[in-house]
Formats: C-alpha cells, sequence, structure tokens
C-alpha cells in the first residue's frame, strides 16, 4: 500500500518577516493606542507594555502569531522568535516616548528580551510539534 509522503516543509523568508511585521505593528498600535481613543487630548506615545490591552489583546496575538509560524513553516526553530522580537524591537526603538533615551536598553534586553524569546521558543516549538501532529 503506498504511503502519502508530505512535501516538506521549506523555511522562507516570508514567514519571518511576516512574523516581524506582526511584532513591530503590535508595539505600535499599542503605543499609540491611548492617543487613538482619545484623539481630542494632546498627542502622547506611551511604551506599549504600559498599556493593559497590550497584555490582554497584543501578547496573546504575538504568541498566537508566533504558533501559527512554528507550525506552517520549516527550518530551525531557534531562529523564528528572533523575527518577531526583531521587529518588536525596531518598534521600540522607533516609536517611544518623546525625551527618552535609551540608556535601559541593555537592561530591558536582558530582562525583558531574554524571558520573551524563551516564550516565544516555547510557543514556536509547541507550534510545530502540532503542525507535525496534524500533518501527518
Amino acid at each position: 500500500m503506498p504511503y502519502a509522503i508530505a512535501a516538506p516543509r521549506q523555511p522562507s523568508r516570508y514567514p519571518g518577516l511576516l512574523l516581524a511585521l506582526i511584532g513591530f505593528a503590535v508595539w505600535t498600535l499599542f503605543s499609540l493606542w491611548p492617543w487613538l481613543m482619545h484623539p481630542s487630548e494632546p498627542f502622547r506615545i506611551r511604551e506599549a507594555w504600559d498599556t493593559p490591552l497590550f497584555w490582554r489583546v497584543g501578547m496573546p496575538a504575538l504568541l498566537l502569531a508566533q504558533a501559527a509560524g512554528g507550525a506552517l513553516t520549516g527550518g530551525k526553530v531557534y531562529w523564528q522568535p528572533l523575527w518577531m522580537l526583531g521587529g518588536f524591537f525596531v518598534g521600540l526603538l522607533l516609536v517611544h516616548p518623546a525625551g527618552g533615551d535609551f540608556g535601559l536598553f541593555p537592561l530591558m534586553l536582558i530582562l525583558i528580551g531574554i524571558p520573551c524569546y524563551l516564550a516565544l521558543l516555547a510557543v514556536t516549538a509547541i507550534g510545530r510539534a502540532l503542525g507535525d501532529l496534524v500533518g501527518d
């Protein structure tokens, strides 16, 4: 009896670029969210993680996108979270409150970047495992 052989998932830059765009979009949207909801108030950018909606909507969206990326693409699992974090950090660098400097950036990389990478790596691995399970 012949067995159907599934085509292997190929690594591609497009899913990585999409993950980077999602990371950038989530940071930017939730940094501007207070102003978008109250346009009559003066324009003010906040740190995205200072808004409760970021934790309720933005973070789950990041995790779901990362899991979908893990399920739908091939390649090494440990590279994929770097795309999401790269987009997120580009957003952090470009969309930040006026007058702030980057003096705490190295500390942020250590205290936020590494735990986020590990969480995204775990979600990617779960997504990959579910993709393999469903693909069989």
